[in-house]
C-alpha cells in the first residue's frame, strides 16, 4: 500500500507505555512526548498501559481480568491510526508478551492504514525472544518501515536474522542531570533500577554487605518498586545493613537530587540492552561499577568508562566498589569520561536521527497553537 508522505503539518501517533510505572521504556516515553511537542511536532498519544474505566478498576487486582481489559482498550484505541492525518506511527517496542499483545497490532493495522511505521524496539532479551520466537516474530517485525534501536549491541541482535535497523540512541536529560564533579567518591552508593529479578538488587545488597565491612559509614539507596520489594526488605535485615533507604518510585524530575547525594552507581543487571538508568549516572558524575549485561559493554568499555565486572557476582561488584574508594584518580577518570561519553545522548542530536526516521527530515515541523497540540493530547482524536 502507499504511504501518504509525512509533511510539517503531519500527526506522529506515540504508541508507548506512559508512567506510571517509573521505568526505562515509560520514561524514555514521557520524553519524547514532552521533546516533540516543545519541537512543533503533533502527537497523537496511544499508550500501550490504559488506565481501567473507573467503573472496572475493581479488576486490577485480578491479574487476568486487568490484562484482558487493557488489552481490549488498547486495541480499541488503535482505530485512531486510520486518521488521514496520521503519517507516521512511533511504537516503542520489547520482547515476550508485550511484542505480541502491542507491537504485532500496531504494526498489522499500520500497514493496512498506509502509514509509515517506526519499530522502536527497546526489549534486553531480544536474543533471547528472538531464539525462540523469531519464525513468527521476524515477520511481523519486517512490516515496520523502519527498526530502530537504541544500542549496537542490538544492531547485532537483529542483523543475525536479517533485520537491518538504525541507531536512534536513548535520550538523556542532560540539562537535567547536571554534571557535579566530586571532590572525593565517598561510599555513598546508588541503585535506580525497578525491583525485579533481572535487575538482580540481591546482588547489590550482598555487595553492600562486604563495602560496609571495610567502610561502615557507607550508605546506598535503591530508587524503583517492583515485585521483590517485600523481599529486598526482608534480606537488608537479614543481612544486617544499616544505611539503606528505599526511595520508592521517584519521578523523573525528582531523581537530579538524589543522583546528586550519592557518588557511586551500582549496576547488577543480569539482563540488559541500553539502560537509561547508567546515562544518567554518567550525566550526574557518578562513578559507574556495572554487570557486563548486553549491551553495557558497547556503552562502558571496562576500566574506561565503568568498573564491569561478571554476572551475579557480589563479591566482584564489591571489589569494583572499594577500588573506586580506594583510588580516588582511577575513579575520576571513569566518571569524566562516561560525563563525555553521555553528552551523545542529548536531544540535540538525537532529534534529527528521528525526523529522519520519521521522512520529515527535509521539511521540519514549525510549532502549531499550543491549543492543538493540546487538543491533540487530551481529546486523542485526531480528525
Amino acid at each position: 500500500m502507499t504511504r501518504r508522505p509525512a509533511t510539517s503539518r503531519s500527526v506522529v501517533a506515540l504508541v508507548a507505555p506512559l508512567p506510571p510505572p517509573y521505568g526505562g521504556m515509560t520514561l524514555q516515553a514521557e520524553r519524547l512526548r514532552s521533546r516533540l511537542l516543545a519541537e512543533g511536532v503533533s502527537l497523537l498519544v496511544i499508550p500501550t498501559n490504559p488506565q481501567a474505566p473507573v467503573g472496572l478498576r475493581f479488576f486490577r487486582r485480578i491479574p487476568v481480568f486487568r490484562t484482558v481489559i487493557r488489552e481490549a482498550q488498547y486495541l480499541f484505541s488503535l482505530r485512531r491510526l486510520f486518521s488521514r492525518r496520521v503519517a507516521v506511527v512511533h511504537h516503542l517496542s520489547a520482547s515476550g508478551l508485550y511484542f505480541f499483545l502491542h507491537s504485532a497490532p500496531v504494526l498489522m493495522l499500520a500497514r493496512i492504514a498506509g502509514k509509515r511505521a517506526i519499530l522502536n524496539y527497546r526489549g534486553g532479551r531480544a536474543a533471547d525472544f528472538l531464539s525462540a520466537w523469531s519464525w513468527v516474530a521476524v515477520p511481523i517485525m519486517r512490516l515496520a518501515d523502519q527498526v530502530a534501536v537504541p544500542s549496537e549491541f542490538l544492531q547485532r541482535v537483529f542483523a543475525g536474522y536479517g533485520i537491518t535497523s538504525v541507531l536512534l540512541p536513548n535520550i538523556a536529560e542532560g540539562g537535567l542531570f547536571s554534571f557535579c564533579e566530586r571532590k572525593a567518591f565517598s561510599p555513598r552508593l546508588l541503585v535506580t533500577r525497578n525491583l525485579e529479578p533481572m535487575y538482580n538488587l540481591e546482588c547489590v545488597l550482598r555487595a553492600f554487605r562486604i563495602v560496609q565491612t571495610q567502610f561502615p559509614e557507607a550508605v546506598l539507596g535503591i530508587v524503583g518498586s517492583g515485585s521483590q520489594e517485600v523481599r529486598l526488605r526482608h534480606l537488608v535485615d537479614e543481612l544486617r545493613l544499616a544505611g539503606v533507604t528505599f526511595y520508592g518510585a521517584v519521578r523523573n524530575q525528582d531523581l537530579p537530587a538524589i543522583y546528586a547525594a550519592h557518588d557511586i552507581y551500582v549496576n547488577a543487571s543480569s539482563v540488559d540492552n541500553f539502560p537509561g538508568a547508567l546515562v544518567e549516572a554518567a550525566c550526574s558524575g557518578l562513578v559507574i561499577v556495572t554487570t557486563r549485561a548486553g549491551g553495557i559493554p558497547d556503552m562502558l568499555p571496562d576500566r574506561e568508562r565503568a568498573l564491569l565486572v561478571p554476572l551475579n557476582d557480589h563479591e566482584a561488584l564489591a571489589l569494583g566498589v572499594l577500588e573506586c574508594l580506594r583510588n580516588q584518580q582511577f575513579a575520576h577518570k571513569l566518571a569524566q569520561a562516561a560525563h563525555v561519553w553521555a553528552g551523545q545522548f542529548s536531544w540535540a542530536n538525537v532529534f534529527p536521527r528521528l525526523m529522519d526516521c520519521y521522512g520529515m527530515a527535509g521539511s521540519l515541523p514549525q510549532a502549531p497553537p499550543r491549543e492543538e497540540t493540546i487538543s491533540i493530547l487530551e481529546s486523542s482524536e485526531v480528525r
